[in-house]
């Protein structure tokens, strides 16, 4: 599958209080697509803290893990986002020894990126997945939507929620299926085990 670079585009809060926060990655070269990912609080702490002008005085557990390797003469040679499954995305991270043989480890997300803002190491997706679960434009002034798959089921229950006291019966019937589709899913799953 073909793989596409990322880079790390910016964070927002998406809701109110501040407990969940979009990261937004763009896609370099080519068309500019982006993914959000949906984190939270100390998710978004641990990534805000390396844009700081300044060190902080002892080493977060990201510097801890890059300080390991580094002693192991390890480094970082990529991430890559491989699966994005009812909002959560899951990603590899691809290391080398002081040998050159290299071992991927499942890593969240979130740390990739953090890891990735600190060491500068690439991070990439597979071409399938960004075409998926990449932000749409529904207006000209620069509003993106989330596609449904980048939240988690909480999230959703609350926008059908509120898209039924909007009385955007529309929307929540979009909502109540995507729902209804996870839990059958889930279902499903568990009855295979």
């Amino acid at each position: 599958m073909k793989e596409v670079e990322l880079k790390y585009l910016d964070m927002s809060t998406v809701l109110k209080p501040s407990d969940a926060y979009a990261v937004v990655l763009e896609e370099i070269g080519g068309a500019h697509r982006r993914l959000a990912l949906i984190i939270g609080t100390w998710e978004a702490q641990a990534i805000r803290v390396v844009q700081m002008p300044y060190r902080m005085p002892r080493p977060f557990t990201h510097d801890l893990i890059l300080d390991i390797l580094h002693e192991e003469g390890m480094f970082i040679r990529k991430a890559l986002i491989y699966e994005v499954k009812d909002g959560v995305y899951y990603s590899y991270l691809y290391i080398t020894r002081s040998d050159n043989t290299e071992f991927k480890i499942d890593a969240r997300t979130t740390d990739v990126i953090s890891l990735s803002l600190r060491k500068m190491f690439p991070i990439y997706v597979y071409e399938d997945i960004l075409e998926r679960e990449k932000l749409r434009d529904l207006m000209s002034d620069q509003t993106f939507g989330l596609t449904v798959n980048s939240v988690d089921m909480k999230m959703l229950k609350t926008a059908l929620e509120e898209a039924v006291s909007r009385e955007d019966y529309e929307t929540a019937s979009q909502l109540r299926d995507e729902i209804k589709r996870r839990e059958e899913t889930d279902t499903d799953d568990e009855q295979t085990e």
